[in-house]
């Protein structure tokens, strides 16, 4: 497994190759069908922040802390982990890059704030495509200037609108109970340096306060917070209260080993700790006794 401060997305060409055998996705030549075979494959990949809570505790330096494409893939095939946006965009871009198509990561805002997301873009036949496997999008969506580029899925739609003046564009899912706007993006490469400086940042960010998980099936998507679990399809949304019977339910939905879901949970009371004693959080029900 290589560690270095500059990974390559070419370093992983035998990630690359457990992933096809894994899958049985034969490579081919970069048309769109096989795009949509990959993406599509890879999605079976969970959007999780376990494993990169387990890695911030068991590691210092932050070049350890990140997941490179070796790792995710026998994570995947051990376990049945994912990664969170950074790790499952960079694995993908090595994925597309070795099966010859063109593409380049791309930084999102949410809600949390700027750069918390990251894409790809893919350049096939004179068309550019967003591919998004840290929100779980499971088919190529063409990027387009004018109007609204509208795609449906088992679970949601999904809206793609280009604001000409910023230049920018800003992904909506609506489903029977309304829209709601998720992240803006440019359609502009951030540079590799600058994608992993990213990445090592978000080691901190407020995100790793708490396990989330998320995951498309067939006709449903199902998030998990903390034992907080919500599943949406076109019908409406369920909340459940999962505290009781955690790691089985998450073993049952995200199919993750229930021993890692326990080492997560360890690690992350531990990293909590560790950050009261340095001052780095504190607890919500003290939050208003500091004020």
């Amino acid at each position: 497994m290589l560690k270095t401060n500059n990974p390559q997305t070419s370093h992983y060409s035998d990630a690359v190759k457990l992933f096809h055998r894994h899958f049985d996705c034969a490579g081919r030549h970069s048309d769109p069908e096989f795009l949509k075979s990959i993406v599509l494959h890879f999605s079976a990949l969970p959007y999780e922040n376990l494993s990169k809570i387990v890695k911030h505790h068991d590691f210092e330096d932050t070049t350890e802390k990140i997941r490179l494409p070796d790792e995710v893939m026998h994570d995947h095939a051990e376990f049945g982990l994912g990664g969170t946006c950074f790790a499952l965009t960079f694995f993908l871009q090595s994925i597309l890059e070795y099966n010859g198509f063109a593409c380049y990561p791309v930084m999102a805002d949410m809600r949390y704030g700027p750069n918390t997301h990251s894409a790809l873009v893919v350049i096939l036949n004179n068309k550019k495509l967003l591919v998004d496997p840290g929100y779980l999008l499971n088919n190529p969506l063409e990027l387009q200037e004018q109007g609204a580029r509208v795609h449906q899925t088992d679970v949601q739609g999904i809206e793609l609108h280009y604001l000409a003046d910023e230049r920018i564009y800003e992904l909506y899912t609506f489903n029977r109970e309304g829209v709601k706007w998720r992240y803006r993006f440019k359609d502009q490469p951030i540079p590799q340096a600058d994608f992993i400086a990213l990445w090592k940042s978000s080691f901190s960010w407020n995100g790793m306060r708490g396990l989330v998980l998320t995951k498309n099936e067939k006709d449903r998507m199902v998030y998990a917070h903390k034992t907080f679990m919500r599943e949406t399809s076109w019908q409406g949304k369920k909340n459940f209260n999962i505290k009781q019977n955690y790691h089985q339910r998450i073993r049952e939905t995200f199919g993750i080993d229930p021993a890692y879901t326990e080492r997560a949970l360890a690690a992350l009371e531990s990293n909590l700790e560790r950050d009261r004693k340095l001052g780095l959080w504190v607890p919500k029900h003290l939050r208003n006794q500091s004020e």
